[in-house]
């Protein structure tokens, strides 16, 4: 009797063990196959192409992400081309004189939503390049407010 119930015990062991495996198993399938997927699903779209170069100020280095007219993408060119506009502004203002501020808190609020507007129509455009330079924008413009209070 207690080999009948040991031989149960161990073959109901032996399976569970294989079940939790499979599971396992099933599992990492399934996050391979999820991200095989999601890369396809990246390649579907058009290709984007844009320019960047790399701008200096005061030392520091920061990219600067444009896009041709001919290069926008169907969908999310209006919301592209806003960014860089405001980026472009920022710029200008950057170099026209070096102690004034940068933006307004309307500005600021206005290159945030920019952002987040091109995120939601063009999710797969990279949006670091533009953070970058806008946060370079921003401490910069923090950088100048905070010299000016002294």
């Amino acid at each position: 009797m207690k080999k009948i119930v040991l031989t149960i015990a161990a073959l109901t062991f032996i399976l569970s063990t294989a079940t939790e495996a499979c599971a396992q198993v099933a599992l990492a399938n399934g996050i391979i196959s999820g991200i095989r997927l999601a890369s396809r699903a990246g390649k579907k779209g058009e290709p984007i192409a844009t320019n960047t170069t790399t701008a200096t100020y005061r030392g520091q280095t920061f990219p600067m992400q444009r896009t041709p007219a001919a290069m926008l993408p169907k969908k999310g060119a209006e919301q592209v081309t806003a960014i860089e506009t405001q980026l472009d502004r920022f710029h200008t203002a950057l170099l026209a004189d070096s102690t004034s501020e940068l933006c307004t808190p309307e500005q600021r609020t206005g290159i945030q939503s920019a952002m987040v507007n091109l995120a939601r129509a063009q999710s797969s455009w990279d949006l670091q390049a533009y953070q970058k330079e806008a946060a370079f924008y921003l401490a910069e413009d923090a950088r100048r407010k905070k010299a000016a209070t002294k």
